[in-house]
């Protein structure tokens, strides 16, 4: 026994070899509990709640107290053969350590907003509530992680001496000069903010603009709005542009939608027995609202005709071009077998000798 004593203590790098060894199978045996450990305790604590945000919390936090078991492996792996190592060595180990450290931190800082994020857009998935942060969570996602690692590097350029402000000064400035640069888009992105937050119209809403183009809203971004028009092709306006005119939502609050049908039939018809007849037409047809009730109107003397107008109402206004399609139809119909004429353009043309 003393010479095996005798040995270790003349050959002394020994031992601080078989310390760095146990202190990486200490680590390595650590690391690999965890998750165990980490496991069980969810089961226990986490299944004791119907929500699965505890459980993806639990599973994030575990991975991250591994990565933080393996830097303190490496770090007390250098303590224990420190005397062997150069000076410079160890300076940059506790400066790439920290750097992990903050990382990790910040990772798990990040990953946990995201996952509240997430779990509160399920929460909510149904109604407008949920349209609303359909539309804010991939803008808030990034925000956060933005925000976090600026933070992240911050601190890591205050911990190695560098001038944090002479920096911030700097992002500013140069956030002016990019704000002077790309004030087009920077007001496209604000007003595109205020329509998600304002909400004139939503997804799927059939909106008119001021210059008389109508469509579906198909997307709405932070720079542009996007509308399907009835041709299928896609008209591209900037929020800004958008914000500034009168935009006139047909869906919304309510997806009913009035349906106008103009006839005209010739002079001597019996306009009270044409009237009914385009009433009986809307009654007649299931997807014309009772409430409030269909009528009809005589609108003007024309140059060849008794013009009037049908007035009803549908309860969704995808159906508008359709319904009044089947209603023209039915009245056609009706005034065919009725002998109600309806006449050609006419003029009277009067010959001088």
């Amino acid at each position: 026994m003393e010479p095996i004593i005798s040995f270790f203590h003349t050959h002394n790098y020994l031992i601080h070899i078989l310390t760095a060894l146990l202190v990486l199978i200490a680590t390595t045996v650590t690391a690999r509990i965890i998750p165990v450990i980490n496991r069980h305790i969810s089961k226990r604590l986490a299944g004791r709640t119907k929500t699965s945000l505890d459980d993806e919390l639990y599973a994030m936090l575990g991975s991250g107290l591994g990565k933080v078991v393996w830097l303190a492996g490496i770090y007390f792996i250098f303590e224990a053969v420190k005397t062997h190592l150069p000076e410079k060595i160890l300076v940059y180990r506790s400066g790439i350590l920290y750097v992990f450290l903050i990382f990790i931190v910040a990772h798990i800082l990040s990953r946990s907003l995201l996952y509240f994020l997430d779990w509160y857009n399920q929460k909510f998935q149904s109604g407008e509530k949920g349209q609303y942060f359909d539309d804010f969570l991939p803008l808030f996602r990034r925000l956060i992680a933005i925000v976090i690692y600026t933070i992240a590097l911050i601190t890591l350029l205050h911990h190695f001496g560098q001038d944090v402000s002479s920096i911030v000064v700097s992002l500013g400035v140069g956030s002016l000069a990019v704000a002077l640069a790309a004030k087009d888009t920077l007001a496209n992105m604000i007003a595109g903010f205020m329509i998600m937050t304002d909400r004139p119209f939503r997804l799927g809403d059939r909106i008119q603009l001021e210059n008389g183009e109508k469509g579906d809203v198909h997307d709405i971004g932070l720079r542009s709005t996007k509308i399907l028009t009835f041709d299928n092709t896609l008209i591209v306006v900037p929020n800004q542009q958008i914000i500034n005119e009168k935009v006139t939502n047909l869906s919304y609050p309510d997806p009913q939608i009035r349906v106008k049908v103009k006839v005209g039939v010739a002079y001597g018809s019996d306009l009270n027995k044409v009237k009914q007849i385009m009433i009986d037409a809307c009654d007649k047809h299931n997807e014309v609202l009772d409430v409030p009730p269909s009528q009809a109107y005589f609108l003007s003397f024309g140059d060849s005709s008794l013009d009037l107008r049908l007035i009803c109402r549908i309860s969704r206004w995808e159906d508008q071009w359709r319904i009044a399609e089947e209603l023209r139809l039915a009245i056609y119909q009706a005034f065919l077998d009725e002998g109600i004429e309806i006449p050609f353009p006419q003029r009277v043309v009067t010959m001088k000798k």
